[in-house]
């Protein structure tokens, strides 16, 4: 079997070696390269993937500020609206709480002074409240509520007689208070 093929010359059979050894080496590097190839092409499609989630989570955050940001327009505008509408409730009920503390302290006996000071309603305020309100603590207010009733149980004989030389016109609020 030898006998056939001619006896090989170190220099062929250092050739024969060197083309085995390049072969052999371009083998392994198509091998690592592939295996390059496949590894970088696994990590750029999770990188896609990650944009993606991204680009998603980045489009829903839009839409909720979106979102978000007309219904903080919407809740200025109703505050605006809010304030430059009149507090008529709140004044209505502030009034009331000071008509409520006047008759209170009208009933208690407080004098018309205290009356005016402390709920904020005015002198002539006070003097009905009084008048209405403080006629069992309060004699002089009995009197007068006593000489009311005698006036109007008596003849209209005494309206039409002179007016009283009190120095203030008839009919009017210091004619009756005083």
């Amino acid at each position: 079997m030898f006998e056939i093929l001619p006896n090989p010359s170190l220099e062929t059979v250092l050739i024969a070696g060197r083309a085995v050894m390049l072969i052999g080496a371009f083998w392994v590097f198509a091998l690592a390269f592939t295996r390059w190839r496949r590894a970088d092409e696994r990590d750029s499609q999770a990188l896609r993937e990650q944009f993606e989630r991204a680009f998603t989570e980045m489009r829903s955050l839009h839409e909720t500020v979106t979102v978000m940001s007309a219904r903080i327009e919407a809740m200025s505008e109703r505050v605006e609206t809010d304030a430059r509408r009149p507090q008529i409730a709140a004044v209505a009920t502030a009034q009331a709480r000071g008509y409520d503390l006047a008759m209170r302290m009208a009933k208690n006996g407080s004098s018309i002074e205290d009356l005016v000071a402390n709920c904020g309603i005015t002198r002539h305020e006070a003097e009905l409240l009084t008048r209405l309100h403080a006629a069992k603590s309060q004699p002089e207010v009995a009197a007068w509520q006593a000489r009311q009733q005698a006036g109007q149980s008596a003849p209209l004989q005494q309206v039409a007689s002179a007016p009283q030389s009190t120095g203030r016109k008839r009919g009017s609020l210091l004619s009756v208070v005083g």
